[in-house]
């Protein structure tokens, strides 16, 4: 129940910072996570590069880049499409989890499986809305709501995102207990800060995810201290 409560304030968050740069606020959640990462394997007594295994580590990685794929994706459907939507897309997360788990550790895809996956497509359907399944386009009803082409882009890119923690579940499940939680955590911030600064770069032409100088209020980085 902390997690979720957390992950929703941190999603509201978000959603109040809808004009920045969605590499920064992903940027500075990073650096929160691995100062805090790095002082709790300090206290354990634990290895910050996890097992001494390659393969492990391989997988580690992995899930660090479809982590920082998927986190990306739904902090730019957060501050682009109305919250609620926002938040539906991301539940998509279940059954792609279990798709990807058939082909990468051998589960079983249940009936009951396959008829959550279709019900939550179904969701996903109806929140995009698209023109040539509904006919017209529901006009928009909050002020300064995305355009039509950018919801649209914003619906692709949170599903994408949900597919893509849905890896990052399945390969949680392949580490197993070979690495702990937190190891996972520092993994996932450290090569969050690069991916970034080459999202920021392809998306908005500049690798500057910290913010110009005097753009950021006090007030906006104690919200970037509490998303992290």
């Amino acid at each position: 129940m902390s997690g979720a409560f957390s992950f929703s304030i941190m999603l509201l968050i978000v959603k109040l910072m809808k004009d920045t740069n969605t590499f920064t606020l992903v940027f500075y959640r990073s650096l929160v996570q691995i100062v805090i990462s790095l002082v709790t394997l300090m206290q354990k007594g634990l290895n910050p590069l996890g097992p001494n295994d390659w393969k492990i580590r391989v997988l580690l990685m992995l899930r660090a880049v479809f982590g920082a794929l998927a986190v990306c994706s739904w902090f730019y459907g957060v501050q682009v499409l109305p919250l609620p939507d926002a938040v539906t897309l991301q539940f998509t997360t279940p059954p792609f989890a279990a798709l990807f788990a058939v082909c990468m550790v051998g589960e079983k895809w249940l009936p009951l499986d396959m008829i959550g996956a279709v019900v939550c497509l179904t969701g996903v359907v109806f929140i995009a809305h698209p023109t040539w399944l509904f006919g017209t386009e529901i006009q928009p009803v909050y002020e300064n709501q995305a355009s039509g082409f950018i919801k649209a882009l914003a619906v692709i890119v949170t599903t994408i995102g949900a597919a893509c923690a849905g890896i990052a579940y399945v390969l949680v499940r392949k580490i197993g207990d070979s690495a702990n939680a937190i190891v996972m955590v520092l993994y996932y911030a450290l090569l969050s800060v690069p991916l970034c600064v080459f999202g920021s770069f392809i998306m908005k032409g500049t690798c500057n995810v910290w913010g110009e100088n005097g753009q950021f209020s006090f007030t906006d980085y104690i919200l970037m201290l509490l998303m992290g």
